[in-house]
């Protein structure tokens, strides 16, 4: 008893531990499950529930940032979009020396980014990361088709890696993958990260310190942002058939395929009723969904607020095209 007492000592003092919000509940719930037979009184029952506690305790602990410094990376990556992420409690995977765990995970109709740590067992090689701040990150958020037995044509979309910050104490670096075009709604029990590698160096020289070489994916759960269909002014001034808008971001869905390249590439923002504006930066979102080549075939162009917003405030959509020409364009909204 005194050995497992220490334990917990040492544990309680090497652990910055938060205990997320229900964390008590879940936790009697699991004593409550435990057969008749652990539930007799007695020290050994008593022991047995403190084993319960520090190894629910420990999963607490290794499923969320173990330091404060990645916690503040995380914080500072979601920004007001913390509200609308959902917590990922999958287990980790150690991959070639680095041990990778889904954190976090954001999401709309056409847009799914997954929050990675990825933590260095073996030498230093993630400090690499940093000093690149695009092209480090390759991997994919993976959303399967809803008819996966649909061979005919190509499903697609665009897709984008990048490191967030390093967390020196703990070697461990904040990894955002971010998949656009594919409709998330399709199959929200099938979503999976796939790390593919990750790249660093000096500026004399780039090259790859990390690959997924057993090709481990990893299942993220994901509950889209809610988004309203806008008014037929404005999918009429995309010459879309339609087009959708979340706190997250702006989705316009073209059936015609000779029509988006026009607005592929264009940077735009959102005007507020408080005469305030929402940028969304162009990043690359685009995709296509349905069966290439039939009735079902369709292109989507996806924008990114930096910060949500408040949907039902938005006003007008202006984009500012690659030539420097801003259009701008009235909102109706539901």
């Amino acid at each position: 008893m005194e050995r497992f007492d220490e334990l917990l000592k040492n544990m309680a003092d090497k652990e910055d531990c938060i205990v997320p919000e229900g964390f008590d509940a879940r936790l009697q719930k699991a004593l409550d499950g435990l057969p008749p037979r652990a539930k007799k009184a007695g020290l050994g029952a008593v022991k047995g529930a403190l084993i319960a506690v520090a190894v629910c305790a420990a999963l607490v602990c290794t499923a969320f940032a173990a330091s404060p410094g990645l916690r503040g990376l995380l914080a500072e990556a979601l920004g007001g979009f913390a509200p609308y992420a959902q917590e990922q409690e999958g287990e980790a995977y150690i991959i070639d020396g680095i041990e990778f765990r889904v954190v976090s995970a954001l999401a709309d109709d056409f847009t799914v980014r997954a929050y990675m740590e990825a933590r260095e067992l073996e030498g230093d090689r993630l400090s690499k990361l940093t000093l690149y701040e695009t092209g480090t990150v390759f991997g994919l958020v993976d959303i399967p088709p809803k008819d996966v037995g649909d061979s005919e044509g190509i499903r697609g979309g665009t897709m984008s890696g990048t490191c967030l910050g390093y967390d020196a104490e703990t070697k461990t670096a904040l990894l955002a993958v971010t998949s656009w075009g594919r409709a998330v709604a399709d199959n929200l029990s099938g979503i999976q990260v796939r790390p593919f590698s990750l790249s660093g160096g000096s500026s004399s020289g780039h090259q790859t310190i990390w690959e997924n070489s057993d090709d481990v994916v990893f299942p993220v759960e994901v509950k889209p942002i809610p988004s309203l269909i806008a008014g037929a002014e404005l999918a009429d001034a995309f010459q879309a058939e339609e087009v959708r808008i979340s706190s997250l971001g702006l989705s316009v869905i073209f059936k015609d395929d000779q029509v988006w390249p026009q607005f592929a590439g264009s940077n735009m923002s959102a005007g507020l009723a408080d005469g305030t504006l929402a940028d969304a930066p162009w990043e690359g979102g685009q995709g296509s969904f349905g069966t290439y080549g039939t009735q079902s075939s369709r292109k989507v162009l996806i924008w990114n607020f930096r910060e949500p917003v408040e949907v039902e405030q938005i006003q007008s959509i202006t984009l500012i095209g690659r030539d420097g020409v801003e259009r701008t364009f009235s909102v109706e909204l539901p």
